[in-house]
C-alpha cells in the first residue's frame, strides 16, 4: 500500500496550480480578449460600409495613429481604430487619385515632351487607368475660341445664307483656283446651315481606327445625340456591336466614289443602294476643296435625288476651312492638310456640349502592344505627306488630359446602363 503524501507535498502542489491559473489567466487577458476585439471592430466596420458605402473615409491624421498603433503591438486600448486593410485600400485610393492626376497634368501639358511613339502609347496606357471628366472651364473657353475663328453653325456648310449669287469662292486646298456661283449652283444650296439652331448635349465622332475591333463601344455610341462618321464607313453585321449603328452625319471622300463607283459615271445605283445604311444621315462632300471634285460631289447630289435617296447632300464651305487650317496652326498642328476627322470634331466641338471620339488611333499597335490594322475593316494605309495623323492625335490627346474632349481608346463597358459612371 502506497504511502499518503506528506502536508508539504499537498501544500506545493495547490501552490503551482494557483500559479498556472494565474499565468492562464494573464494569457487570456493579453491574447483572445484582442483577437476577439479585433473581430467585433472588423464586424463592426463591416456594417457601417454596407449601410454608408465609400462615403467613410479616414482622415490622415487619423490614418498615421491608427499605423503608429498596430506597429506597437495591435489595437488595444484604441477604440477609434479601422481596420488595417481597409485603411490601407483607401490609402492606396488616394495615391491612385493623386497618381491621376498628375498624368493629366503630363498629358495637358505640350505634347512635345513625349518624343517616341512608345512614349505616347506608355501614356496612354495610364490615361487609361484613370477616370476622365469634362472640365467645364476649360471646354467652354476652347468653343468659344473656336467659334470666334469659325463659326461653324453658321459657315461650315455652304448655304444660300452665306453663299449669294455672285460669289467668288476660293477653293481652300488650291487658293489659285476660284469659282464664281451661279444662279444653277446657287439653287442646289440649303437655305440656311441644318445646324444654325442646334446645339447637342452629347456627340460622338468616329473615326476608322482599327482600334475600334472588339471594343464593345457601339451601344455607348448609339446612345450619343448626334453620330458624326468619316469617308463612307461599312456598317452593320459584326461591326455593329463596336462602331454601332447610328449616324447622323457622314463625310465622303470624293476619291472614294471614284475608286468605289466610277465617278458616278455607270455605278450609281450602288452608290445609292449602299448608302441607305446611314438611314437619313447629311452626306457631307468637299465640293470646293480641289476643282476636280467639284462635277464629282454634283454628280453625287443628282445621283441621290434622282433615286429618291433619304439622305441630304451638303458641302463643306471653304472659307470655314481655311479659317479652321488658320485655327489649327495656331495651336501648333503644321500639315498640308487637315484630316477629316480634324474637320469633323472642330465642327462637333462648336455644336456640342460634350464630344466624345472613337477611333482615332494613328499608330500601328494598341496600349498592351498587339498590332492593329490601320482601319477597322482593312489595313489599307493612306497616301504619305498628305496629313499629319499623329500631330493631329497628340493634340486630341492634351484636349482629353485638359477634360476638354473625351478620347476614347481603351474598351467600351458593355453595359450601356453603366454610361453614368463613366
Amino acid at each position: 500500500m502506497a504511502s499518503m503524501p506528506s502536508i508539504c507535498t499537498l501544500k506545493l502542489i495547490m501552490l503551482c496550480g494557483g500559479i498556472c491559473i494565474f499565468l492562464c489567466g494573464i494569457l487570456i487577458v493579453n491574447f483572445e480578449d484582442p483577437l476577439n476585439y479585433r473581430y467585433m471592430v472588423q464586424q463592426s466596420k463591416l456594417k457601417l460600409n454596407y449601410v454608408f458605402g465609400s462615403s467613410l473615409q479616414v482622415n490622415d491624421s487619423e490614418g498615421k495613429r491608427i499605423n503608429n498603433s498596430e506597429k506597437s503591438g495591435g489595437d488595444r486600448n484604441c477604440e477609434k481604430c479601422v481596420y488595417s486593410q481597409e485603411l490601407n485600400s483607401w490609402s492606396l485610393q488616394q495615391r491612385n487619385s493623386t497618381e491621376c492626376l498628375r498624368i493629366y497634368r503630363e498629358t495637358a501639358s505640350s505634347p512635345t515632351q513625349w518624343q517616341t511613339e512608345e512614349d505616347v502609347i506608355k501614356n496612354v496606357a495610364h490615361l487609361q487607368q484613370c477616370q476622365w471628366h469634362k472640365q467645364e472651364q476649360a471646354a467652354e473657353k476652347f468653343r468659344s475660341e473656336l467659334k470666334g475663328c469659325c463659326h461653324a453653325a453658321y459657315n461650315c456648310l455652304v448655304t444660300q445664307k452665306n453663299t449669294p449669287v455672285g460669289t467668288e469662292l476660293t477653293y481652300d486646298a488650291e487658293p489659285k483656283q476660284k469659282i464664281k456661283i451661279t444662279h444653277p449652283i446657287f439653287s442646289i444650296f440649303p437655305k440656311e446651315s441644318s445646324f444654325s439652331s442646334q446645339q447637342y448635349k452629347r456627340c460622338a465622332v468616329i473615326g476608322n481606327g482599327g482600334i475600334l475591333v472588339n471594343s464593345s463601344c457601339g451601344a455607348e455610341i448609339d446612345q450619343a445625340d448626334f453620330v458624326f462618321r468619316c469617308n463612307l464607313p461599312p456598317m452593320g453585321g459584326n461591326f455593329a456591336q463596336d462602331i454601332g449603328t447610328k449616324t447622323n452625319l457622314v463625310t465622303a471622300n470624293p476619291s472614294i466614289i471614284t475608286k468605289r463607283y466610277a465617278e458616278l459615271h455607270d455605278r450609281r445605283k450602288p452608290f445609292f443602294t449602299n448608302l441607305t445604311v446611314y438611314n437619313e444621315a447629311l452626306l457631307l462632300l468637299p465640293a470646293f476643296s480641289y476643282t476636280k471634285n467639284t462635277v464629282l460631289c454634283f454628280r453625287a447630289l443628282y445621283t441621290l435625288q434622282d433615286f429618291q435617296a433619304k439622305q441630304k447632300v451638303v458641302f463643306f464651305n471653304p472659307v470655314y476651312l481655311q479659317h479652321l487650317t488658320e485655327f489649327w496652326l495656331s495651336k501648333g498642328i503644321q500639315v498640308k492638310r487637315l484630316s477629316t476627322g480634324i474637320m469633323v470634331v472642330s465642327v462637333a466641338l462648336e455644336l456640342c456640349e460634350e464630344v466624345w471620339i472613337y477611333g482615332f488611333w494613328p499608330f500601328g499597335k494598341n496600349v498592351e502592344g498587339q498590332v492593329t490594322s490601320h482601319h477597322y475593316f482593312d489595313d489599307l494605309l493612306p497616301k504619305p505627306d498628305v496629313h499629319s495623323m499623329p500631330l493631329e492625335f497628340y493634340q486630341l490627346l492634351q484636349m482629353h488630359g485638359k477634360g476638354i474632349i473625351k478620347l476614347q481608346t481603351a474598351h467600351c463597358q458593355a453595359d450601356s446602363e453603366k454610361m453614368g459612371n463613366i
